[in-house]
């Protein structure tokens, strides 16, 4: 039997879980701060007031490490493993030590998840948005793309542009500049996710695609190119990868 608490820390927002027996439940999401992910991990023993097995964290701002890891020291009688490359992975990386947490988790989850297809391409659509190639057992690479998000705070900082939100995606072309601005952004990463998944069929004649991340729902109505929506992938790596390295897989 396993019991892990799983947390994702992005960019944006915090997820954490608990995986009971490779059961995810109980997930949480919170936007991230540097002031308020202190207080959240804090908080975790109360939000989730079991013994556990293992920890797994994805982080991405590096410099944060030795304080979560203090942190969730003094809250939980587990060991903590942050996932990176030096550990051991189920599958093979063909790509430098700078690869993100939460792309080789993501990776890790679904290769595992669908390990009878050989080409999968993983399309992240958080605060970046990015493309995760597996070929034969190997993640070989991919690229990184402005987030739909990012797109409109940038507008916002750098213009006299208002920063807008996004409520429902409009048509291509509108009469107001709100819109506009959504519509640009969306709609840059939409047919960016559909070349990008043109161009590799060519190559990769059965290329199954997997779209995750917070934005990745407003995609998955609008194009046949992508399989299948998979919106725990990263959380569910980093259980994966877990139980790869404490011998519960």
């Amino acid at each position: 039997m396993n019991n892990n608490l799983l947390i994702d820390i992005g960019n944006s927002n915090i997820k954490t879980a608990k995986s009971v027996n490779d059961n995810i439940s109980s997930v949480k999401i919170s936007q991230y701060s540097d002031s308020a992910f202190i207080n959240i991990l804090s908080n975790l023993d109360k939000i989730y007031p079991q013994n556990f097995t293992c920890i797994g964290v994805s982080l991405l701002d590096l410099k944060l490490k030795n304080k979560i890891a203090e942190i969730l020291k003094n809250k939980f009688d587990a060991p903590t493993l942050f996932i990176s490359l030096d550990l051991k992975l189920p599958l093979k990386f063909n790509y430098s030590k700078t690869l993100g947490a939460d792309r080789i988790c993501s990776a890790v989850s679904a290769f595992i998840k669908y390990n009878n297809k050989k080409n999968i391409l993983i399309i992240d659509l958080g605060t970046a948005t990015t493309f995760n190639l597996i070929h034969n057992g190997t993640f070989t690479g991919g690229l990184i793309s402005v987030g739909m998000h990012t797109s409109v705070k940038a507008l916002a900082q750098n213009t006299t542009l208002p920063l807008v939100s996004f409520r429902k995606v409009p048509e291509l072309i509108n009469d107001n500049t709100k819109d506009n601005i959504i519509a640009g952004a969306y709609y840059q990463n939409y047919f960016t996710v559909e070349n990008v998944i043109k161009e590799l069929r060519k190559k990769y004649k059965d290329l199954f695609v997997i779209a995750t991340g917070g934005m990745s729902k407003h995609l998955i109505g609008r194009t046949a190119l992508i399989d299948t929506l998979e919106p725990n992938l990263v959380l569910e790596g980093i259980n994966n990868i877990l139980n790869f390295n404490t011998g519960n897989s």
